[in-house]
């Protein structure tokens, strides 16, 4: 339920100001920050009584005037729109619904991880090609608190471990849907011959010479000529020093160098390649199967993805809608 209050003449203070505690701001935060157009400098005093005095409450949770003029400076950073009402507008709203997925995760058991609040603070940093250190500066130089930002974060990461925890099990994308999505893309009429492998790799140690290289290379091709099916490779390695074994599934012939992309599309299914040399490595596949399958099964993997999150994303507006509506939200 919402409750809305017209504005009254004075100022509603928070309880700190209501015992007359007055918060002291140095004279040093007084500078007016002209980068931003149409934001002038304030003096301490109403600095003080912004940043107290509370203007909404979230189910009991305040948010203050000062919180909402710095969502709207970093707002006006961000997406350089001039400071309005309706910019005003939008930074109330978003920390309304920041306030209320904080609220959600907490009753889900779903709290922020300091650490991953900071990786991703130090991620952004880098991105613009600044250190940590110098991000919060120029922040600061354009009046926004590094505060604004790191709160903007830990609510998202929140947000995600809310919509996880209530929705992963129960989206669930088919085939079908996957089809239809890459019949959309002009994709699904595509066939392509997907295979199942066992890589089997030897690592040639620096110090080893022509005699021991061609001792590995004899190995491999005798344990080739025992292999009856992908089931007894395991058997045969064993006891091979410095032979590895790894699974490749679903593995494009293009994906393949020459000369193994032809020799595993000329093998047939249960036999190994022979031998060949790689860079410091020997290898050989073992080839365990052959499918055709519409559409690359990479892309059919990030189709599959980019469709659970949009799904995911639909589900998360409609908690959200529905939290707010319930939610008692008093304007002052």
């Amino acid at each position: 339920m919402q409750r809305y209050r017209p504005a009254p003449s004075h100022v509603i203070s928070s309880r700190a100001t209501r015992r007359g505690t007055v918060r002291r701001c140095s004279l040093g935060l007084l500078a007016a920050l002209t980068f931003l157009a149409g934001l002038t400098g304030a003096t301490c005093a109403v600095r003080a009584q912004t940043e107290q005095s509370i203007v909404v409450l979230v189910n009991d949770d305040p948010i203050s005037a000062y919180d909402i003029e710095q969502r709207e400076r970093f707002l006006t950073v961000t997406t350089h729109e001039e400071p309005s009402a309706e910019l005003k507008k939008k930074a109330t709203d978003m920390l309304i619904e920041e306030r209320l997925q904080l609220q959600q995760g907490k009753k889900l058991g779903v709290t922020p991880d300091e650490a991953d609040v900071t990786k991703v603070f130090v991620d952004m940093a880098q991105k613009n090609n600044m250190s940590p250190e110098a991000l919060t500066s120029a922040l600061e130089q354009m009046g926004v608190n590094v505060k604004t930002l790191k709160d903007r974060i830990r609510s998202q990461i929140v947000w995600q471990g809310v919509v996880r925890k209530k929705f992963r099990l129960n989206v669930q994308i088919g085939d079908a849907e996957v089809d239809k999505a890459l019949a959309g893309n002009g994709e699904s009429g595509k066939t392509v011959e997907a295979l199942q492998l066992r890589q089997l790799k030897f690592e040639i140690p620096s110090s080893a010479d022509q005699t021991a290289i061609a001792k590995e290379l004899a190995a491999l091709e005798a344990l080739r000529a025992r292999l009856q099916s992908c089931a007894n490779v395991a058997t045969l390695t064993k006891g091979m020093q410095g032979i590895v074994v790894k699974s490749l599934q679903d593995q494009m012939p293009s994906s393949l160098a020459q000369p193994v992309r032809t020799l595993v599309m000329n093998a047939k299914v249960g036999e190994m390649t022979p031998p060949t040399l790689s860079g410091s490595a020997i290898e050989a596949y073992a080839v365990c199967g052959k499918h055709a399958t519409k559409g690359d099964p990479k892309q059919r993997e990030e189709t599959e993805q980019k469709l659970m999150g949009e799904e995911m994303g639909l589900r998360a507006e409609g908690l959200l809608r529905d939290m707010r509506q319930d939610a008692f939200i008093e304007y002052r």
